[in-house]
């Protein structure tokens, strides 16, 4: 005879452990402190299916489907690469959605970072919901208030702000305390043009490390290898993230091995 409570009891069991790595909290900034700490580059590795440009896009929504546009399976090959932690881009624009967050969470040990455009309290909320240990924050489309009231949030989760500046939002960074900010990214591509200039981050990585030395510096986009990653590092870079290079590769686990290196 069926045991229908023994099935119950497996179901509530599943459903416990899913909610407790849910539930689970890890630190990206502890993250890159210890990948520096081992002699590696931090490397933060981002899901994507589509990049900002038309020509980026086609090429990473083919391999997103050449893997079966199986966000999991793309996370454990950055992890096993050596990736310090697993970008997810959740935004629809990008062919990207909360599950993959979900999923990736449930798949590898590596924090695991919310990368949207976010700007209300229930975008972080929803964030934690789906196991982000942190969220992306654009400087850029938000006032230092909003800033400071989305961190709060965040905060009070035992969530972190990676805090994006660029040419026109560092000014405004500069100008608080910047306690909103668990890290700071600098993005090389300019969301007017979509052009990409790695000088951005060299151009703007020391007045960012004198006014918060304490704060580590991510450098976002553009970073093609290790060459490049390279360059960021010794621009003052703690950790870099990139997508596009990553899941354009035939061989990802490998990019990101390639990326990781040893920190010069």
């Amino acid at each position: 005879m069926f045991n229908h409570l023994l099935m119950v009891e497996e179901i509530l069991g599943r459903k416990r452990g899913i909610v407790e790595r849910l539930k689970e909290r890890r630190s990206l900034r502890g993250a890159i402190l210890k990948a520096r700490s081992e002699g590696k580059r931090a490397v933060i590795a981002e899901v994507k299916r589509r990049g900002l440009r038309e020509g980026e896009s086609e090429g990473v929504k083919n391999l997103a489907q050449s893997v079966g546009a199986d966000a999991a399976s793309v996370a454990k090959r950055m992890e096993r690469g050596g990736a310090c932690a697993i970008s997810v881009l959740t935004d629809e624009a990008f062919l990207g959605d909360l599950e993959d967050l979900r999923s990736v969470k449930l798949a590898v040990s590596v924090p695991v970072l919310r990368k949207d455009f976010i700007f209300d309290d229930f975008q972080v909320i929803e964030a934690f919901a789906h196991g982000a240990d942190a969220v992306l924050l654009i400087a850029r489309f938000l006032s230092v208030d909003a800033l400071r009231s989305l961190a709060e949030t965040a905060f009070s989760l035992r969530m972190e702000t990676l805090v994006e500046v660029d040419r026109t939002s560092v000014a405004k960074v500069l100008s608080a305390d910047a306690s909103f900010a668990s890290l700071i990214g600098i993005n090389n591509r300019d969301l007017e043009t979509l052009d990409v200039d790695l000088a951005v981050f060299e151009e703007l990585a020391p007045s960012l490390k004198d006014a918060f030395p304490d704060v580590p510096l991510v450098a976002m986009s553009g970073i093609e290898s290790g060459k490049d990653a390279e360059r960021m590092f010794k621009a003052g870079a703690d950790a870099i993230l990139v997508g596009t290079a990553i899941m354009k590769s035939e061989d990802i686990e490998g990019k990101v091995r390639e990326l990781v290196g040893n920190e010069a």
